[in-house]
């Protein structure tokens, strides 16, 4: 049981935004399937398949995909992947820490390697930032590697090989400005510094 707990964990980790909810961690998480084809838990092997339009669910995060695999090696480091296919990719959305913003994000496959702090979407991948339901930035490329522990993002054409990875493979980022700050107050009527009379003047 408690190599499931750890490979329903590592699910989670699957799509590990910047600045993820603190919080979800804490809470508790439900794994359906359709059930059209067994799921696989290794306790020994320390991993787990789930198969047939999964659904992760832990706070705030949401993991839609064909297919999930996890697993964890002996040091306790961890990998997860989340399958989708170019008609029906996996997506993950997610609230982001202490604020009322959202990640969301799909690709054909999302990978999370916690022994090197990323996470990867690869094939027609896309990523967005929301502020409430408002796209405030959003980035496109065949490849979106996230480093956890630089929070830096790297677009690529893609993988080395495939046919993505040509060159002529294109990335897109958009960036949405700010709202303007309010109007500055309009100014009152111009106020003259004249000099105080001196006592006794008639002026």
């Amino acid at each position: 049981m408690a190599a499931l707990c750890t490979a329903l964990a590592v699910a989670a980790a699957v799509a590990g935004p910047a600045h993820a909810e603190r919080a979800d961690r804490s809470k508790p998480m439900s794994v359906t399937s359709s059930g059209g084809n067994p799921d696989v838990v290794d306790l020994k092997k320390h991993s787990a398949v789930f198969i047939g339009n999964v659904i992760i669910t832990q706070g705030t995060l949401e993991i839609h995909a064909d297919r999930v695999e996890v697993s964890e090696d002996p040091d306790g480091q961890r990998l997860g992947f989340a399958y989708g296919s170019p008609e029906h990719p996996a997506t993950f959305r997610q609230k982001r820490d202490g604020e009322d913003e959202y990640s969301e994000g799909d690709s054909t496959r999302i990978e999370y390697d916690s022994a090197a702090n990323r996470v990867r979407f690869v094939g027609a991948a896309h990523l967005r930032m929301l502020k409430g339901t408002v796209v405030t930035d959003q980035a496109n490329a065949a490849l979106i590697t996230y480093d956890t522990a630089t929070d830096t993002i790297k677009l690529g054409s893609g993988e080395a090989g495939t046919a993505s990875s040509s060159a002529g493979g294109r990335t897109t980022v958009v960036f949405t400005p700010k709202a303007p700050a309010s109007s500055a107050k309009a100014p009152g009527p111009l106020k003259l510094d004249t000099p105080t009379p001196a006592p006794g003047s008639t002026k």
